[in-house]
């Protein structure tokens, strides 16, 4: 009995040692199976052997991922899939991915992106591309876009672009204006180079002033822009990119001939001088010399002259330290048009014959500097200043306008990231001084703005899934007071090609009536100011939608989206009252403009792209307590352009068909007798085709411009009395030039 009782004491014991060593056994199991359930790493600077704290790690094909703590040292999930790749993204480095099968520890040793400096990476890009990153709703055009056309200057670079509209400023001079979301020109801020540049005097010709060959490329910005480049942004922004010294050919000719007495030349001359310094001076000469009168009104309907232009620039590089570009542009333009009898000024004294003389100097000195942070290429200060003096003299038959403008702009910015690269902030300071004399025929103006201002932007990126970029500046104008403006930008991706954005903003800006209204000159309307103006102020709403995709295994990009702008205060140009005077006045009643616009692209075979928009427009403003169509814009418009180009581009040819829907016309009626040609214009279609052919060493081109010579016949009100109360020549809503057939040559030398 004892003994049998020992037996089963020890029996007793021994059963539970072995379930507890196996229950110690099962618990490190456990613990080495959750610890298997995590990857541990770091992420390191691969010159300098520092942690990169705050970088971003990964999986491609999960939602999982981290960030590196000071240390940089990070530990991340388990992925759901096996094998698969992990990515570590820090700004201002080349991203590393690595494979992963089962390994415990991965460790990313990440090369700065200066680092590439010497390597040439060659890509085919998109001649239009769609921006799927920023939050910002932004469109790229390269150059290969802007050469589907003759692309002459800046004013004609839009030709194949839905979203700017290119129209004739006026029937005298042939200047082309253009417009966004429905809005003139004067409420889109075009900056060149981060810089705002074509505005106050120069918004009339500026545009027509850089020739398309400088041209880079073109971002446009649709709705309220970034608020580090000032406050006048309120319909969008334009960002002009010129050719670099450091990227520029040894030499680059391109010649233009157009069948009706046009030609330009255009040379660019680049050099590198050592691995820091290179220089880049681009040159340009035009001229008009035929006069044409397509509708036989008796007037030239585009202005003859010439216009020669210059920009020396100069860049110096140290990567990661300072890098720098300054330079100087200088132009100068004439045009004269009027009746074809005109010979000179003595014509417009005794009224005998109505004569335009327009002349524009325009030179400007510019730079920038970026200085960096050793070690830190999330951090850096730049410093951007612009000075320029810009005059116009103008006859227009009995009226005269000469204005001068000087111009100082500075602006410093700020930006680095908070804890890690999901949150960046920038943050400066900025200055804008502008000195307006102005003289319209017997009355001066003249007004001094000084405009200093400060600014803060947070942006927020979380995986390029979801970003966020908030920003608002305080300027405060000597002339109005203090000027808040804030401006929201949300971004998110349902893929990496499918976004979603939307965007809230306020815009300002003072009007210069002179300038900005083709009425004043181009008429014998009498000008009525009725009070003291001031700033015009808008608030900006838009979404859309962009999604890439492919069609029977071709690529093909989806974009559409609608933007509302509602002007709190507008200076209302009022051509309604009565048909020979022109009011302006501060808005009193309701001004706005919504715009709703598609586009489609699709490459259903190889090198052959077709594009097919479409866009309404309702922009209405209150004149004179009714609220009406805003005068000469398309409610709808439909552009389709068709590229196809052979292999390694040898042959190139496009073809572009724009229909324009009709407009209102300003009131027509005189002593209640109707002088004009109705209260709508009709619909029209114009087409444009070019044809390129690639050599070795150099392209030729030729294309035909208004294909069918579709033109606006009644381009002038009155013209048989240009001196008396009914003349306009500013109520253009088509073309005022027939066919025109041209012919370009091209080289570069590297």
């Amino acid at each position: 009995m004892p003994h049998a009782v020992a037996h089963r004491i020890f029996y007793s014991i021994n059963l539970f040692f072995m379930q507890q060593i196996r229950f110690i056994i099962i618990l490190l199991c456990l613990s080495q199976s959750i610890k298997a359930q995590t990857i541990k790493g770091s992420v390191m600077d691969a010159q300098s052997r520092k942690p990169l704290s705050g970088s971003t790690i990964r999986w491609i094909t999960d939602n999982k991922a981290t960030t590196a703590d000071a240390g940089g040292v990070f530990e991340i999930a388990y992925p759901v899939k096996v094998p698969n790749k992990l990515i570590a993204t820090y700004v201002g480095y080349v991203s590393d991915t690595i494979a992963f099968n089962s390994q415990t520890e991965i460790h990313f040793m990440l090369k700065p992106s200066a680092v590439l400096e010497e390597v040439e990476v060659r890509q085919k890009k998109d001649p239009l591309d769609f921006n799927t990153i920023d939050p910002i709703n932004r469109q790229s055009i390269g150059k290969v876009e802007l050469q589907k056309a003759a692309c002459c200057n800046l004013s004609e670079s839009f030709e194949t672009n839905a979203t700017v509209d290119v129209s004739y400023a006026d029937a005298l001079t042939g200047t082309k204006q253009i417009k966004m979301l429905g809005l003139d020109g004067s409420y889109t801020q075009i900056l060149t180079e981060q810089a705002p540049s074509i505005r106050g005097l120069s918004t009339n010709y500026g545009l027509a002033h850089i020739p398309g060959t400088w041209v880079q490329a073109i971002d446009i910005t649709k709705g309220m822009g970034s608020v580090v480049q000032g406050y006048e942004s309120m319909a969008g922004q334009i960002n002009i990119e010129l050719a670099k010294p450091e990227k520029s050919e040894r030499l680059f000719v391109n010649l233009y001939a157009g069948d009706l007495g046009r030609y330009e030349a255009n040379v660019h001359l680049g050099h590198r001088l050592n691995k820091r310094w290179s220089t880049l001076l681009l040159t340009h000469a035009s001229t008009i010399a035929t006069k044409n009168d397509f509708n036989k009104d008796g007037f030239i309907d585009v202005a003859t002259g010439y216009q020669f232009s210059a920009l020396n620039r100069w860049k110096y590089e140290n990567p990661g330290k300072l890098m720098s570009s300054f330079g100087v542009f200088a132009n100068t333009d004439q045009r004269n048009g009027g009746q074809l009898n005109y010979r000179g000024m003595e014509d417009n004294i005794n009224k005998r014959y109505y004569g335009v003389d327009v002349r524009t100097n325009h030179i400007e000195g510019f730079g920038k500097a970026a200085i960096g942070f050793e070690g830190m290429p999330y951090k850096s200060l730049s410093f951007q200043v612009d000075a320029r003096y810009y005059e116009q003299q103008s006859v227009y038959g009995a009226k005269s306008y000469n204005g001068n403008e000087q111009t100082l702009y500075g602006n410093m910015v700020y930006q680095t990231i908070i804890g890690s690269s999901e949150h960046k902030i920038k943050t400066g300071a900025s200055f804008m001084y502008d000195n307006f004399n102005e003289r319209y025929i017997d009355s001066a103006f003249k007004r001094t703005e000084i405009i200093p201002g400060a600014f803060a932007e947070y942006n927020y990126d979380r995986l390029n899934k979801f970003s966020l970029l908030a920003g608002v500046r305080t300027d405060y104008h000597n002339l109005f007071g203090v000027l808040v403006n804030p401006r929201l930008h949300m971004k998110y991706n349902f893929s990496k090609t499918t976004v979603f954005r939307l965007n809230a903003g306020r815009g300002m800006r003072v009007a210069n009536i002179m300038i900005e209204h083709p009425a004043v000159l181009a008429s014998m309307r009498t000008v009525v100011v009725q009070e003291r103006f001031t700033p015009e102020i808008a608030w900006n709403y838009g979404a859309s939608f962009t999604h890439k995709f492919k069609i029977w295994r071709k690529n093909a990009t989806w974009v559409t989206d609608y933007f509302y702008t509602n002007f709190e205060n507008q200076v209302v140009a009022d051509m309604d009252q009565s048909a020979n005077a022109i009011y302006f006045y501060n808005l009193k009643g309701k001004s706005y403009s919504q715009t709703f616009q598609t586009e489609f692209v699709y490459e259903p075979i190889k090198r052959f792209e077709a594009r097919l928009a479409w866009k309404w427009q309702d922009v209405k403003t209150t004149y004179n307590g009714t609220l009406l169509d805003r005068p000469l814009v398309s409610r709808n418009r439909i552009l389709v352009n068709l590229a196809y180009a052979t292999r390694f581009d040898k042959w190139k040819f496009d073809l572009t068909g724009k229909w324009f829907d009709r407009s209102r016309v300003p009131t027509t009626f005189v002593d209640g007798t109707e002088t004009r040609y109705g209260f709508y214009s009709p619909d029209y279609m114009v087409f444009n085709a070019q044809a390129t052919r690639k050599f070795k060493k150099f392209e030729l081109y030729a294309g035909v411009e208004n294909i069918f010579n579709f033109i606006q016949q009644n381009q002038i009100v009155d013209a048989a009395n240009p001196f008396g109360p009914n003349f306009d020549a500013s109520l253009i809503w088509g073309p005022i030039m027939g066919r025109v057939l041209y012919a370009g040559f091209r080289m570069a030398i590297r």
